[in-house]
């Protein structure tokens, strides 16, 4: 006997399944085309399962009793939608419910045995019209006698499963009620899976519902068995219908197969003190996923049937909360006050974790200003889902968070090592940062850094590789349709220059500072500007402006916000000039000063609304930013990036997937880069492509070996640092903090190398990077490691910023001779390596040592920059504002006034701050102070600077 190949062998087997698990077999004669029912099934769910309500329904509807109470379901169904009626059933007379969801736990065992009266049915072969000779559906899923799935089945030895999708667009009227009521249909062939929840004939979009790019074998059985083994099993169907499944818009929404699979991996064993990362690509639906796993946590139950955890809190580390964000975990809630958005202040916060609110929506910095109102909470168990965690999450307000919610004490052992009561407190507050079991983190993120990967991901124990937990990559996110492939198209404009001396000598400068400072003439000369200015111009208007029916928009990327403010009155400028038909905007922080004007968003650009949503209009084209909107902003229309400033790792990877979002007719992307090359995008993005792993663990022997060349220094000693610090745990004037730096803050201005003073710098910011992070996974608490962590928090404020070499004349001596860009077509994709990506462990470039920088000539420096100039370029630091600033974040009290007011509220005591720090630099430097005082507009201009400066530093506008 010959095997069966047939559409219909596939068919029975999966019949076949249902059946023995379950499943009733029913025929095409059981359904009625006119209520889209299978009646005898549901009306024997509800005799069987509500005899009372039937009973009282019969005695006012004493004739045709079935076919009123059919008709009244009908009514409902089309009013409210099939996933209304079967989560809450309806009122007719009496309360009826259609479907009878699984339990969480087992406290109520009549609620597990209502569950297990759910009629589950398969009609193969259904004829859904009314008419002789009607078109059939494969497979139709049914619950109590409601459909809620339909199948279209294709065996790929005879047909893909394309031409069941074909089927549903071409030949299915969308009009017809079966379809209407069905909350999803599956076009099914043995190698692959897709979905849609609404038929619109030819416009209708299938969605894949595999389980990656290419579904993988299963040993004697389908590649796509899982629908009916795992999909449409009771007790899944049953999570989907009560969990998931829900109405936005007027469009019923079905989750997609990673996210199903990725709140059903992180809900099956949530162990409160266990952290998960789950890495998922730009359009991967990670809004939808978070908030269904939130609900879902919250409604996890343990063997005892308590709740795992006691509340969810959902957070952002951005400093406004992401409105989508805290709107879509709402829209899933069930039941009135479950879910509190916090989009107040912290005060906010804190009475919802007081008042013990289910799920909570916030932002991750305002956890920093409640750990004194919240500190008398008894325990309960925390699950923290945040929301593009990067390496923010292993700072300063990730240890608030922690230290906000657990009340864990140290042991006795440890508490062996403290010597005084200051000692105890110390290591009380490192064990609650370190030792967390009442807490869950739950870490999404596209682009996870090795911090990232090491404080959430699983460690692979042969290996000792980290790895997240779950994966939707961007290869999959790109092949699925949900995103672009930005490198499909990459065009790059080299720039060459040439720079001639203007004076005869040959004066020395630093090299690497000199070519920056260089690098940063050429871009901001005028003709240079201009130059490029035309050249995005004539591409926009030659090619963007057709894309995406005439809707396309571009940005432009710039190196700072000077930069951003030239190219914005060069674009106007130009635009003016050729009559042009469009519109530009700039976005940065602050104001700019240029030629004696001020120069701010507000003013800048001719709008009243706010940049993001002026963009929205159809007359601004063109975006030009500084640092601004390169990550976490959602433009689907933008087509287009100019890049004139130098990326790399993962900012490069998300800055130019602000152009990935996709929209109708948007066919493609272009990247028109004037800085980088290729070769540093592509090993930029191969990281992300895939799946990206941590090689290793990092070593906390380096924190030791850190340590030892810190002291060997001989700048402080480990006598000063104890000294220090229990003045800081005793809570001593800030004048006394002061003097105990004074004497390490002399001998380091008696270094006179400046080289040595930079290497002593970059080993104490090493140290507080490295041990800021790794506190939080150390296996033990060393108050030798933490205290000298603390006196290096409070003494590099003090210390001042270096300038190797004075750079005074530098751009008085060069001048350009030639400018010329590249514009012959070098465009084309950047293929990506189709393997995993793996991150280095943190620390392999050791520990850090003294090296003394080789000082270049003019003449050399403007020679390597004529050759290959592609360096990063930054402000020149200002030493004494820069001074001035530490100092401001150095004043305790000034800082604390900062936390837990706006702005507008702290610039009137500003004068008095900043007044106080000009005395200081008077008694340092009379000509500087003179330039200040006597320039009433620069010193305003300087004093907004700073304040600006310690807001984006410490301030939260609350």
């Amino acid at each position: 006997m010959s095997s069966d190949t047939s559409e219909k062998g596939f068919q029975n087997d999966i019949i076949d399944y249902l059946t023995s698990t379950g499943y009733v077999k029913r025929t095409t004669n059981d359904y009625d085309v006119v209520s889209c029912l299978d009646i005898e099934l549901l009306l024997k769910f509800i005799h069987s399962t509500q005899p009372k309500a039937w009973k009282k329904f019969a005695k006012v509807n004493k004739t045709n009793t079935e076919a009123r109470f059919i008709s009244s379901l009908m009514k409902q169904i089309q009013k409210n939608g099939t996933i209304e009626v079967l989560r809450n059933g309806f009122r007719d007379v009496a309360k009826f419910d259609l479907f009878y969801a699984k339990p969480n736990n087992d406290l109520n065992p009549e609620l597990k045995a209502k569950f297990n009266q759910n009629i589950f049915s398969v009609i193969d072969e259904l004829e859904y019209q009314n008419k002789d000779n009607g078109n059939r559906l494969d497979l139709v899923i049914f619950i109590n006698g409601i459909p809620v799935s339909t199948i279209e089945l294709k065996n790929t030895f005879t047909q893909s499963v394309w031409k069941a999708v074909e089927q549903y667009k071409n030949d299915r009227d969308p009009a017809e009620p079966l379809f209407k009521n069905c909350l999803v249909h599956f076009a099914v062939s043995d190698k692959e899976i897709f979905m849609t929840t609404k038929l619109a004939g030819k416009s209708t979009r299938f969605l894949p519902f595999n389980k990656g790019i290419v579904n993988p074998e299963v040993k004697d059985n389908y590649k796509t068995s899982y629908l009916y083994t795992e999909i449409l099993q009771k007790n899944q169907l049953s999570r989907l219908i009560n969990n998931f499944i829900f109405e936005e818009d007027g469009n019923v929404i079905f989750p997609r197969f990673h996210q199903l699979d990725c709140v059903n991996m992180l809900l099956d064993e949530p162990v409160p003190g266990h952290n998960y990362l789950i890495q998922h690509s730009a359009g991967s639906g990670k809004t939808k996923t978070i908030a269904w796993l939130a609900h879902g946590l919250l409604n996890k139950f343990d063997d005892d049937n308590k709740r795992v955890y006691d509340m969810v809190i959902v957070i952002s580390d951005r400093k406004v909360i992401d409105k989508q964000l805290q709107d879509q975990v709402k829209a899933i809630e069930r039941k009135q006050g479950v879910v509190e958005k916090i989009d107040k202040d912290s005060k906010q916060l804190a009475e919802a974790i007081k008042s013990g609110t289910n799920i909570v929506v916030t932002t991750i910095h305002k956890f920093s200003y409640i750990l004194d109102e919240i500190s008398d909470i008894e325990d309960r168990n925390y699950a923290i889902i945040v929301d593009e965690a990067h390496s923010s999450q292993s700072g300063t307000h990730s240890e608030n968070v922690k230290k906000s919610l657990t009340n864990v004490e140290p042991d006795q052992d440890t508490l062996d090592e403290a010597e005084d009561e200051y000692d105890e407190s110390l290591l009380e507050e490192m064990e609650k940062r370190r030792n967390t079991p009442n807490l869950s983190f739950f870490a999404f993120t596209a682009t996870p850094k090795a911090k990232t990967l090491e404080m959430f991901g699983k460690q692979d124990p042969d290996f000792g590789d980290f790895r997240p937990h779950h994966l939707y990559s961007m290869k999959q996110a790109i092949k699925e349709g949900f995103i672009l492939d930005v490198l499909e198209n990459y065009l790059t404009y080299p720039t060459y220059f040439k720079l001639v001396k203007t004076v005869e000598d040959d004066p020395e400068f630093d090299g690497d500072k000199a070519k920056r400072v260089l690098r940063k003439f050429v871009e901001l000369h005028k003709h240079a500007i201009s130059k490029k200015t035309e050249i995005m111009l004539d591409h926009f208007m030659n090619s963007t402006i057709h894309k995406i029916k005439e809707r396309a928009k571009a940005m432009l990327v710039t190196g700072s916000r000077k930069e951003a403010v030239l190219y914005k009155l060069e674009f106007d400028r130009q635009i003016k000039a050729r009559k042009l038909p469009i519109k530009t905007l700039a976005a940065f922080t602050g104001s700019i000063k240029h030629d004696t004007i001020e120069y701010t968003e507000a003013n800048i650009n001719d709008t009243k609304k706010s940049v993001k949503e002026a963009f929205n209009d159809d007359e601004y084209k063109i975006l030009i930013v500084a640092n601004k909107f390169q990550t976490g902003f959602d433009q689907p229309l933008l087509h287009t990036m100019y890049i004139n400033k130098i990326l790399n790792g993962v900012a490069a990877v998300q800055t130019l997937s602000r152009a990935n979002r996709i929209a109708p007719h948007k066919d493609d992307t272009l990247i028109l880069d004037f800085v980088n090359d290729t070769d540093t995008i592509r090993k930029s993005f191969e990281p992300y492509y895939g799946e990206t792993s941590l090689e290793k663990e990092t070593d906390y022997h380096i924190l030791y070996e850190l340590m030892e060349n810190i002291y060997k220094g001989m700048i402080f000693d480990e006598e000063e640092v104890e000294e220090f610090v229990k003045a800081y745990q005793k809570g001593e004037h800030q004048s006394i903090l002061h003097n105990l730096l004074e004497e390490p803050v002399k001998r380091f201005n008696r270094i006179d190398d400046e080289a040595d003073k930079s290497q002593f710098k970059k080993l104490l910011r090493r140290y507080q990077s490295i041990y800021g992070f790794m506190a939080q996974l150390l296996p033990f608490s060393d108050l030798a490691l933490e205290k000298l962590y603390i006196y290096i928090k409070f003494l590099n404020r003090l210390l001042p910023s270096q300038v190797p070499d004075s750079l005074t004349g530098l751009l008085e001596d060069v001048d350009m001779d030639s400018y010329k860009i590249d514009t012959r077509d070098t465009a084309g994709p950047i293929v990506l390596d189709d393997g995993q990506g793996q991150l280095p462990g943190m620390g392999d470039g050791g520990p850090g040592t003294f090296n003394e920088k080789e000082k270049e000539r003019l003449s050399q420096i403007i020679e390597t920059l004529n050759e290959a100039f592609a360096t990063d370029f930054g402000e020149e630091d200002k030493l004494y504002v820069t001074q001035m600033a530490n100092n401001m974040m150095a004043n305790e009290d000034f800082i604390n006034k900062v936390k837990h007011n706006p702005q507008e509220n702290v610039a009137a005591i500003f004068d008095k701050i900043f007044n106080n720090e000009l005395v200081h630099i008077f008694m340092k430097n009379e000509s500087f102070y003179n330039k200040i005082s006597n320039n009433e507009q620069l010193r305003e201009r300087l004093k907004q600077d700073l304040l600006d400066y310690v807001y984006e530093e410490q301030g939260e506008q609350v």
